[in-house]
């Protein structure tokens, strides 16, 4: 067991889709409800926030240097520096009563990306690097979240939180398409629902857990959990590897329908976390 410790404090509602930039050497992550995408500094401890005015859920980089964003209302890339945005496209045409959830860039430079709404309504896409077309990859999701790519990039895996399992897909890297669906984790008897994911340099799959207060390590050959990083909040929302050596897995959380009560048995709720699990990741992908 590992236990994870506060690097920056904040209340966010619902922090989410931690994201390491290579390049600049900084996390983004975003608090969906508080329509919010932040960089954070490791070494100053400095944290800058972009207001985007609306839901935000998951953020990717571009090659181009700026961030491709899953907004309440569709995709949209945005410059950090200046604030300005351009929307890209809209897979749910509209629909009031979902917004686009998790979502990364993969190997191939596209972009995928699932909903969060009415029960089984719901929808996972792939949006194609000219950020206009757009497919439907899987149907029938309710809140789509964890997403990952093997090393060799033949295989996808994810998640659809109520669900409870992680499933392992073919990846095509040329064509973007997914076949020959499997479950490689299986969480069902648990409490805790599976959130966010990412891979590590040797193939295990990270799962962050929402109500778990935790994130597990699993290898998906034999499904089998192989660690568990405890943190003192139970929201865990999202989790992916970062620092100069990629050997610090940071950790997002959330403090949503917190009342008084809550604050007292977890007042760093919200917070950005990190642990040093012994492991490396692998760097993420970018869009275009």
């Amino acid at each position: 067991m590992i236990e994870a410790k506060c690097v920056y404090h904040d209340r966010a509602e619902l922090g989410e889709g931690v994201l390491w930039s290579e390049s600049l050497q900084r996390l983004y992550w975003i608090d969906i409800l508080g329509e919010r995408v932040c960089r954070f500094d490791p070494k100053s401890g400095k944290n800058e926030a972009m207001q985007v005015g609306q839901a935000v859920g998951t953020v990717a980089e571009t090659k181009s240097g700026e961030l491709l964003l899953g907004l309440k209302d569709g995709v949209y890339q945005f410059n950090f520096e200046t604030g300005e945005g351009v929307k890209l496209c809209d897979p749910m045409a509209g629909d009031p009563l979902n917004r686009l959830n998790d979502g990364k860039a993969g190997p191939d430079g596209r972009f995928y990306v699932g909903c969060e709404g009415p029960e089984n309504q719901q929808c996972f896409y792939r949006v194609e690097r000219n950020g206009s077309d757009f497919s439907v990859l899987k149907k029938s999701v309710t809140c789509s979240n964890g997403l990952a790519w093997s090393g060799d990039s033949k295989t996808m895996y994810y998640i659809d939180s109520p669900e409870r399992v992680v499933w392992a897909y073919d990846f095509d890297i040329d064509t973007g398409s997914i076949r020959n669906e499997r479950v490689v984790v299986d969480v069902r008897g648990s409490q805790a629902v599976p959130d966010g994911m990412t891979i590590d340099a040797e193939g295990m799959l990270w799962v962050a857990f929402w109500d778990g207060g935790c994130v597990r390590r699993f290898d998906p050959q034999t499904g089998k959990a192989l660690l568990q990083v405890d943190l003192p909040v139970s929201k865990v929302t999202s989790c992916a590897f970062g620092g100069e050596d990629l050997d610090t897995l940071y950790i997002s959380t959330a403090s949503v329908g917190f009342e008084e009560s809550d604050w007292d048995r977890e007042p760093l709720a919200g917070g950005v976390f990190s642990c040093k699990p012994g492991v490396s990741g692998v760097a993420s992908y970018q869009f275009g």
